[in-house]
């Protein structure tokens, strides 16, 4: 069964007396509760419940944003590390050395610690780029015209196929739309922020991908 009707059964539940219970479901609420609890703490179990549990994940939603700005200060930390090596391959081997240091450049992400006031601050698109990334990621790839429903009505009620995903309910955000979404003019994304925001979103559905093995694998 698909990891969003497993995690749908944590929901409340409206309670019926007019029909009978069908028998013992193979997996309950518990058994999707106990599962879940078994896959370690991290991004990729927090993303899981922010796609799959909105309401379960409103609970620590200041926690997967911490965590995810660790994982980008972790990434922006390697990447200054590998433009200090490209600076001392070029002390070393000169001209030899350049291709490193160029490469290196070109990876850099745009400055993380800003001062406003002399009082160092992060800089605040980072934190544009984490949100956009966690809403990309919890909107499960629906389109956002129709919200999966593949149909949308016009002002006489009548519904046809939805033209912005062409009927299929689900579309990648286009490069623009992430722009959009960051709030960033598409000159400002493209040039500063288009790397961190894919590489970001990359390794959050690779946590995500994680998480639910482990997940399906505990409930097996």
């Amino acid at each position: 069964m698909h990891t969003g009707k497993r995690l749908a059964m944590l929901n409340p539940k409206n309670c019926r007396f007019d029909i009978g219970s069908g028998g013992i479901p193979d997996i309950v609420a518990t058994d999707v509760a106990a599962a879940l609890g078994m896959v370690p703490d991290g991004i990729g179990r927090e993303v899981l419940c922010r796609v799959w549990w909105p309401d379960g994940a409103k609970l620590t939603a200041s926690q997967l944003r911490d965590l995810v700005d660790a994982k980008m200060r972790e990434e922006w930390a390697r990447r200054e590390a590998a433009m200090l090596d490209g600076l001392l391959a070029i002390a070393a081997r000169g001209s030899k050395g350049q291709r490193s240091y160029a490469d290196a450049h070109a990876a850099r992400w745009p400055r993380l610690v800003v001062r406003e006031h002399e009082v160092p601050q992060l800089a605040p698109g980072y934190a544009k780029v984490r949100d956009a990334v966690i809403d990309e990621l919890a909107s499960a790839g629906l389109c956002q015209t129709c919200h999966g429903r593949c149909q949308v009505a016009n002002d006489m009620g009548v519904y046809r196929a939805c033209k912005e995903c062409s009927g299929e309910g689900h579309m990648r955000l286009s490069e623009r739309g992430r722009a959009d979404l960051c709030g960033f003019s598409w000159k400002t994304y493209r040039e500063g922020w288009a790397s961190v925001y894919d590489w970001t979103f990359q390794a959050c559905t690779d946590d995500l991908h994680s998480a639910e093995r482990q997940f399906h694998g505990a409930l097996a």
